[in-house]
């Protein structure tokens, strides 16, 4: 049975029901006020990505970022050491920084 998911118009809050066809509605009201007033919205969903997909789409200067990173890093230096200091891009706070954290 699919999910669907509804806004109240009322409260605004969303409330999900299990409902055997598309077109059918909900029996009861919002999950959280019990207005009867409720749209249907667009649900998000999940988009798995594979571990080759994911690399594919990083910023091609990323790789030679880390390289030069651990080039300069001492020779006994782990490589997680540094794998565990990088933040995503949203976070990083110039882009043409290094990616890592201090």
């Amino acid at each position: 049975m699919p999910i669907y998911e509804y806004r109240c118009k009322q409260c605004g809050e969303v409330s999900s029901f299990f409902l055997k066809t598309y077109g059918a509605e909900p029996q009861s009201g919002c999950k959280h006020c019990q207005s009867p007033a409720l749209q249907r919205i667009i649900s998000s969903v999940a988009y798995l990505r594979s571990e080759a997909d994911k690399f594919a789409q990083l910023d091609p200067k990323y790789g030679k970022m880390v390289d030069r990173a651990l080039a300069n890093a001492p020779s006994d230096t782990h490589p997680d050491h540094y794998v565990r200091k990088m933040v995503p891009f949203s976070q990083a706070k110039e882009r043409g920084d290094p990616y890592f954290k201090e």
